[in-house]
């Protein structure tokens, strides 16, 4: 997954990863807010790209999806276009034990704690991990091609991420929104999940019955939402697989040997679903695993909650007032579901 937010850095608030942190993002930021520009005068030059026009076009027309079909609360974030640098806009940081799947976190105002750190600059970012690797963890640091700000400022379409296909950028941008309508402070796996969930969702319905209808993107939609399903449900064997084997205590030879085998099972299955590579999760990597399963924790029962061809709107609205306020969000997905299951009493 290629998605962060940094919302605690760019209220300009610190933590306890110090002033320093905080300030040199909340400026990165800053830098970034000030290169946006409408993306209504953006479309009005002549001269603009014909592919970089369809793509803001698109995006106007997924804000306007998003408001007024699917209920999010999208306020003023994707109205504006900001050209950066090719490479990515933001790294993310993340750490994990190796005798556990426990991710290392940070703590954060507002957000509360998180188990990856943002930063605007690579070699920071791996510096950052470098250390974290010194202490025997597990660390991961990749590219981010959004973020979200959970509606504290009117975020950007990004040049990079205009890029990405159409359905992704759709995909993107609903699955950003979402978190603008619901956060639940120190919940990473739900707040994710459930953003996956929503953003796919979302773009089927935009692409298969909604103003940004076309057949071969429905079915594009469609096929991404199945196959992302499937490599979910095979991490999420890998990570039990993983969790009986820490529990036994194994010695760290055979610890390692251990992971190294659940890794290859896990990767052939990805190879014989066509969701991806055999060789993909080796070497073991905890923190790499930890940071695509957040994404992936119970699509299922997520999908389950909307049905096929109905209005996203009413199931998008009962997650969020169920979830709201919750001290486990995933309990209002068990809540909602068993309503949905209930017999219904004869009129």
């Amino acid at each position: 997954m290629r998605r962060a937010w940094l919302a605690a850095a760019v209220v300009g608030l610190a933590g306890c990863g110090g002033v320093g942190y905080v300030a040199r993002v909340g400026w990165a930021e800053a830098r970034l807010l000030w290169r946006c520009e409408p993306i209504a005068e953006v479309l009005e030059r002549t001269d603009l790209d014909p592919t970089l026009r369809e793509r803001l076009e698109l995006t106007l027309a997924v804000r306007r999806f998003a408001a007024d079909d699917l209920g999010l609360a999208v306020g003023d974030s994707y109205a504006t276009f900001a050209e950066v640098d090719p490479g990515a806009t933001v790294w993310v940081l993340s750490a994990a034990r190796r005798d556990r799947l426990e991710p290392y976190t940070w703590w954060y105002p507002i957000v509360g704690r998180a188990p990856y750190r943002g930063f605007f600059d690579r070699p920071a970012s791996e510096a950052a991990g470098r250390r974290l690797a010194a202490q025997g963890l597990d660390v991961d640091v990749r590219e981010a091609a959004a973020f979200s700000t959970l509606g504290w400022f009117a975020d950007p379409l990004l040049s990079t991420t205009a890029r990405t296909s159409p359905v992704t950028l759709a995909e993107t941008l609903i699955h950003e929104l979402w978190h603008a309508t619901l956060y639940a402070p120190g919940a990473t796996a739900f707040n994710e999940s459930s953003a996956t969930f929503v953003g796919h969702r979302g773009a089927i319905a935009f692409f298969c019955d909604g103003p940004g209808a076309n057949a071969t993107r429905c079915a594009t939609a469609r096929e991404r939402w199945r196959q992302l399903r499937r490599r979910g449900a095979v991490l999420s064997r890998l990570a039990d697989g993983l969790r009986r084997m820490y529990a036994r205590a194994p010695a760290p030879a055979a610890r390692e040997r251990g992971r190294a085998w659940l890794a290859g099972r896990a990767g052939r299955a990805f190879a014989a679903r066509g969701v991806g590579t055999a060789d993909e999760l080796l070497p073991p990597n905890n923190a790499r695993l930890l940071g695509e399963l957040v994404y992936v924790a119970r699509l299922d029962d997520f999908d389950a909650l909307a049905r096929a061809g109905a209005d996203l709107r009413p199931a998008f609205a009962a997650l969020r007032d169920r979830a709201r306020g919750e001290r486990d969000p995933f309990a209002a997905v068990d809540a909602l579901l068993k309503l949905q299951n209930a017999p219904r009493a004869l009129d």
